[in-house]
């Protein structure tokens, strides 16, 4: 069974490379796709530099560049990577991908490395959002293309996983961090409002989620009684 490891990315030249370079020594990946989402700045380049196959995606967004690299491959079992991590080692890969290989999990989730307090809050208590996960293709592919906008994704491949009843593993993954958004941009002030709203759009799609799917079953039921409906 192929893994894809696919790893949209925005202006993340500083982090792509080494990120790539890891997904490229892991022995269940076949293939790394990092997507290129309009940067504007040396990503692209750094990706290559690695050994990644590179995509342009013209859409911004990160479920946008997600689908994209998912498109483009032709592996039944889909890692998806952030472009801005630290500290990824290739047992975090294997950890992610195995679960989905062997057929114990639909899908896997791997968290940043807080601590042992906080860890323990994050995996018991809060909504599980992270880039880092493998799942079967089927579930990806499953979305509706409105559940694949943007930051929403993360929250709708959990909510879609739930629904379906499949089994998904969340762990941390030691040592593994990221380069914050208030170091990404010059105004710190600037980086942590864009983080708040990345997780808030990506907390409220949990309860669109299950708005939009209602209403969706509920049309869904009418179409069937109406087709069912002799005609006059």
């Amino acid at each position: 069974m192929k893994v894809a490891a696919i790893v949209p990315a925005h202006n993340e030249a500083q982090t792509v490379g080494d990120v790539a370079r890891i997904a490229t020594q892991c022995d269940y990946v076949d293939e790394v796709i990092v997507v290129d989402n309009l940067s504007t700045d040396e990503t692209a380049a750094e990706a290559a530099g690695a050994g990644a196959r590179v995509l342009t995606s013209t859409v911004l967004g990160k479920g946008e560049a997600m689908a994209a690299g998912a498109a483009a491959a032709d592996a039944e079992t889909l890692l998806f990577l952030d472009a801005d991590l630290l500290g990824l080692k290739v047992d975090h890969l294997d950890r992610l991908v195995k679960p989905v290989l062997d057929g114990t999990a639909v899908m896997t989730c791997g968290l940043f490395d807080r601590g042992p307090f906080l860890n323990r809050i994050f995996l018991r208590f809060l909504p599980i959002l992270t880039g880092e996960r493998a799942l079967k293709r089927e579930l990806f592919e499953s979305l509706d293309p409105e559940d694949r906008q943007g930051y929403k994704i993360e929250a709708a491949l959990n909510s879609r996983c739930g629904e379906i009843g499949g089994r998904r593993v969340t762990f941390v993954c030691p040592g593994l961090w990221h380069l914050t958004k208030e170091k990404k941009f010059s105004n710190p002030v600037e980086g942590f409002l864009r983080k708040v709203a990345m997780l808030s759009v990506a907390i409220w799609e949990y309860l669109a989620y299950r708005v939009r799917h209602r209403q969706n079953r509920k049309a869904r039921d009418l179409r069937r009684l109406l087709g069912a409906t002799p005609k006059p």
